[in-house]
Formats: structure tokens, sequence, C-alpha cells
């Protein structure tokens, strides 16, 4: 039997997003936006959830969920709070670090890590990326790159158009054998000429092995501006 934690990241600045409101706690619905995250991703039954957020916002976020009978009655006992750090890769390193900590208590063969403000992926692409994983050890949803592609300069000139049959949009969640991806971050950590990550299969694929991918739909959006907010409006 596979143990699967989930990790799922709400402890962004929305600094790209604007507002007074950080975008994780928009309400659509009357229910801020990392809440339909987490009811979505519910739908694959993690033996373990670990939310990731500022430590002053988490009294706030444990109230949210506590109106939300369907999170209360699945997964309750098997919910933790980790605090996060001050960009994505930290934040991400403190729950592995939890996990690892904590391995005679919550047991995980494989973790899973999901952005708290991409409440848009399906049921049906949770369950394959995790057979994917099972069998591969790490791999990511991704959506094809559709458009035309051009690098320019920096006067902004066309300087290339690139070859878009192998271009994908990573996506989350993305999914690693536990140890595998503990090893390959911590090497990350200690790396002193590592560049600032942005993804978890970036750190795999360089400090451990390979990642597959797994084509998801071009839905499964990350909401990072007004638009995708208005486009989540409309899909949900």
């Amino acid at each position: 039997m596979n143990n699967t934690s989930l990790v799922i990241l709400i402890a962004g600045n929305s600094k790209r997003f604007g507002g007074k409101v950080k975008k994780q706690f928009i309400k659509v619905d009357n229910k801020p936006i990392f809440i339909h995250t987490l009811i979505n991703m519910l739908k694959f039954n993690f033996d373990n959830i670990i939310l990731v957020s500022a430590e002053e916002e988490m009294n706030n976020i444990k109230k949210y969920i506590e109106k939300e009978s369907l999170i209360k009655e699945k997964i309750k006992k098997n919910m933790h709070f980790v605090k996060g750090g001050n960009e994505r890769v930290y934040s991400v390193y403190n729950a592995m670090l939890f996990l690892n900590d904590n391995r005679n208590d919550i047991k995980t063969d494989y973790v899973f890590i999901h952005d708290g403000v991409r409440p848009l992926v399906s049921k049906n692409e949770i369950k394959s990326l995790c057979e994917m994983v099972f069998k591969y050890d790490a791999a990511i949803l991704a959506s094809k790159v559709v458009d035309t592609i051009k690098k320019s300069d920096e006067n902004n000139n066309i300087i290339k158009t690139i070859d878009r049959t192998y271009l994908y949009r990573a996506a989350t969640p993305q999914g690693f054998k536990f140890d595998n991806y503990m090893t390959a971050i911590d090497k990350y950590m200690n790396d002193k000429n590592s560049d600032l990550a942005t993804d978890d299969a970036e750190i795999y694929s360089k400090y451990f092995g390979n990642v597959k991918i797994l084509e998801c739909s071009a839905n499964n959006i990350k909401i990072t501006s007004k638009e995708d907010l208005n486009t989540f409006i409309k899909m949900k």
C-alpha cells in the first residue's frame, strides 16, 4: 500500500495579483479560493494533508476549514499545518522537513505538491498522475503550449520562433517518491550556486533523476491575475 501526503501551498504573498486581500483568501461563493482548491483535491483520497501558510494566517485558515463539513469529515484527523517560507521553495522544504521528522506518525511513501490557488484540476487528472508517480517515481501535470512562441532581444525585436512541439506549461500537482525528493531538495538547499527554483520538478530533475509529464487540460489554471479569477468564476 502506498501512503500519500498532499502538500497544499497557501503562503504566497500575491505580489503579481495586487489588492488588499491575498488571492488565496479572495471569496468566490462565500468560500476563499484555497477552500475551493482543498475541496477539489479531496476527490482523491490522500492519506495526509499538509497545509503550508504564513504563521499569522493559520488561525483564520482553521476557522474557514471548520465551516466546511466535507473537509472536517474527510481529513480533520490527518490534517497538519506548517509555517511557510519567504519563497515557494522554502515553503515546500518546510513541509518536507515536517514529514521527514514525523515519519513514525505520518507515513509518507509519495508526496504530491499543489498550489493553493489552482482549484480546477480534475479528478481524472489527479488519479492518472498518482498512477504515473507510483510507476515512475516522479511526474507532473502540464499542458501543451499551443501558441506560437517568439524569443526577443533586449529591445523587443524578434530574433527566433521557438519550436513548440515539446513545450509544456508546468502545472500542479507534482508528485514524487518521498525519499527521492527529500534527497533532491536537501541537495538543492545546500547548493550555494543554485538559482531560485520555481517548481519542484526543476529541483528533482537537477538533483535526482527524470520527471515524467502527464498532459493535463489548459483549464488547470493558477490564479495569478484578475483575468484568471474571472476565468475560475466562469468555469467552476
